[in-house]
């Protein structure tokens, strides 16, 4: 009995033991099996929250189809904005206007599986962009606009159908027309045929008319999104300054050419976004696979100096002059002397950045005030006379003989009136423009001292204004010994100058002899309104004395008073400035030919200079001399600007 009652104690032990061990184990299954779903819980949070959170931006860019992911990857090109005193944008308290903007146009794209009738899809194509490949007219490309394309995002080699993409673009053949429109054609058509597609694009920048016209046949399968274009609203105005916008065939990308657009482009067309995951084998995207995705930066507006008002006026009155006086071109730039904005800057011929590819000359696009030199003539006196008076060789009263001619290495030079004026002080030089008197103003003052001054006024080199493609001009023939080459720079001949060049050194002598930078554009703004560059006056260096520059500009208020420049002037004011016929050189023959290039240099008022101007008129035949041409326009404009700006008058 007691064995027995030892056994059942035994097994009772036993059996608490037993029963213990299974709970312990049955309580660590449990608690391994909780921190399982609690990690599994916790990853699938982690993974709604990269998903929902981290990748949103990814996943609503791929959730709305392919057609409109450019939105995300293709950044908004920055615009391009004037001074405006009832502009349509307000920062600072300030107005302005946008010279170049994004307009609305569409991308027209297909969905295969939902046309049921290809061949009429088509034929409501074709009727909808007026396209008829037997009797094919230029009118149906209209719609089209300078920068279209019709190839397809996915194969940017299939340039089918793409048209004038490139600046160097010339007018197609009716024949060579014909036969894109029928590629154009052949394009839709298989991609209309592709039954099982999703989604083809058919046509890049369709206008809003276009878009209703297809709207009204009604017919399913045809869809559009928005995409953007360039657009200049004041078309003409400004273009060489602009310059224009067209595309890059390797990723149909927006690029800026020439002007403000080609020098400014990574500003303004900002960074391109991007999107990349992998795919599975029936090229659907995997979820949980690696991805990266970008939303692209948006480019940065650009504040430019120019005033809307007066370039469009001086823009205009440049254009009736070159008819007027029967010239082949020309050139105003207008500078704030104090400050180096450039207040205006036009060039005619000129052409429409909406239509650039209609241009006959490709040269067009250039900027003649920057990238083209001359031989300036006449308006180079008063450069010498600076030079002599800060010398202190000359004042404005010092005299000379005036023979009417001077005989220097075998060669004579004369004056333009042909005249031996007898004795002339150096006042009277600019007043009549004697050239025998700027060799005397020269020669006292000698080469080499010659050469530092026409350098430090900043010729024979870059102006630095924050443009590209400015030429340097040529003063190559002042490194020469031989007395004429000193004799003839004097007067403007032998060497080169950019109406830039002019109108920054004059702006010198306007600001008491400092020489400024001149700048173009004021700010640089982001898509966020934060000013990432702004621009402020910088004195490049003290010229000539005050006092030089004071008793030079009142010499030039005498030019226009008293000398040839009469019809430069503006009643109430002081104006400053100088007159130049120059020669045009003959480099086929030798020596020069019977073409001018008529000039006008100088500023006002003269106590206070609100600005300076160059106006440059290009072979005129109408009239033989600038003080016919060049100066009257000067006159006009600077009138315009003393009244647009309210500036007091100087004299009764």
């Amino acid at each position: 009995m007691a064995i027995l009652e030892k056994k059942k104690k035994k097994v009772r032990i036993y059996s608490g033991s037993y029963v213990e061990q299974n709970r312990n184990k049955r309580d660590f299954r449990i608690g391994v099996l909780m921190v399982f779903f609690v990690v599994f819980s916790l990853i699938i949070v982690f993974r709604l929250f990269k998903l929902q959170i981290i990748d949103h931006k990814y996943y609503i860019a791929l959730a709305s189809g392919q057609h409109e992911i450019f939105k995300h990857l293709y950044p908004s090109r920055g615009s391009i904005l004037v001074k405006d005193k009832q502009g349509e944008v307000v920062r600072d308290d300030q107005s302005f206007y946008p010279v170049a903007t994004n307009k609305t146009m569409y991308l027209l794209y297909a969905i295969p599986k939902d046309i049921q009738d290809p061949e009429a899809a088509l034929q409501v194509l074709k009727e909808t962009f007026n396209i008829e490949i037997e009797t094919f007219q230029e009118t149906s490309l209209d719609s089209e606009s300078n920068d279209s394309t019709i190839e397809d995002e996915d194969n940017p080699e299939d340039d089918s159908g793409k048209l004038n993409t490139t600046a160097d673009s010339v007018a197609l053949d009716k024949a060579e027309l014909e036969e894109l429109n029928k590629q154009l054609v052949e394009n839709w058509k298989m991609k209309l045929n592709k039954k099982d597609d999703p989604y083809e694009p058919l046509k890049h920048l369709v206008s809003e008319q276009e878009i209703n016209a297809l709207e009204a046949y009604g017919l399913e399968g045809f869809h559009w999104t928005a995409e953007m274009t360039r657009f200049y609203p004041e078309k003409n105005i400004s273009s060489s300054l602009l310059g224009f916008v067209g595309k890059q065939a390797e990723d149909n990308m927006l690029k800026g050419y020439y002007g403000i657009e080609g020098c400014y482009n990574s500003q303004l067309a900002g960074e391109s976004g991007f999107l990349r995951s992998e795919l599975d084998t029936f090229g659907r995207w995997i979820a949980v696979a690696g991805k990266d995705f970008r939303k692209a930066d948006n480019g940065s507006d650009l504040i430019l100096t120019i005033d809307k008002s007066v370039q469009y006026y001086v823009c205009d009155q440049l254009n009736k002059a070159v008819e007027q006086y029967d010239a082949i071109g020309g050139s105003v730039v207008v500078m704030d002397p104090q400050t180096g904005e450039v207040m205006a800057m036009c060039n005619n011929p000129d052409f429409d950045p909406n239509e650039y590819n209609k241009v006959e000359d490709i040269n067009v696009f250039n900027n003649p005030i920057l990238s083209e030199s001359y031989e300036p003539g006449s308006v180079f006196k008063p450069i010498t006379m600076a030079a002599a008076l800060n010398s202190g060789q000359v004042d404005p009263f010092t005299g000379y003989q005036d023979n009417g001619e001077l005989h220097i290495s075998g060669h004579v030079i004369k004056n333009s009136d042909l005249k031996a004026n007898g004795w002339q002080t150096m006042t009277q030089v600019l007043e009549k423009s004697l050239n025998t008197g700027a060799v005397f103003a020269a020669r006292k003052v000698g080469l080499e001292q010659f050469k530092y001054y026409v350098q430090e006024f900043g010729f024979g080199k870059q102006t630095d204004i924050d443009l590209c493609q400015e030429h340097s001009g040529n003063l190559k023939s002042l490194d020469s010994k031989n007395d004429i080459y000193l004799a003839t720079a004097s007067f403007g001949q032998g060497i080169t100058v950019t109406p830039m060049q002019l109108v920054h050194a004059f702006a010198a002598i306007a600001n008491d002899g400092k020489l400024v930078k001149p700048y173009i554009v004021e700010q640089i703004v982001n898509q966020q309104g934060e000013v990432v560059q702004k621009t402020t006056p910088q004195v490049v260096s003290q010229v000539i004395s005050p006092q030089t520059a004071k008793l030079l500009g009142g010499m030039l208020v005498s030019v226009v008073k008293n000398g040839h420049a009469t019809k430069a002037g503006v009643p109430g004011y002081l104006v400053a400035g100088k007159t130049g016929t120059a020669q045009v050189p003959d480099f086929e023959k030798g020596g020069y030919s019977d073409k001018t290039i008529h000039t006008f240099v100088g500023f006002a008022p003269y106590n206070n200079p609100r600005f300076a101007m160059v106006v440059k008129l290009e072979q005129p035949t109408a009239v033989q001399f600038s003080s016919d041409s060049a100066a009257p326009l000067f006159g006009k404009i600077a009138k315009f600007i003393l009244n647009y700006y309210e500036v007091p008058p100087e004299v009764k």
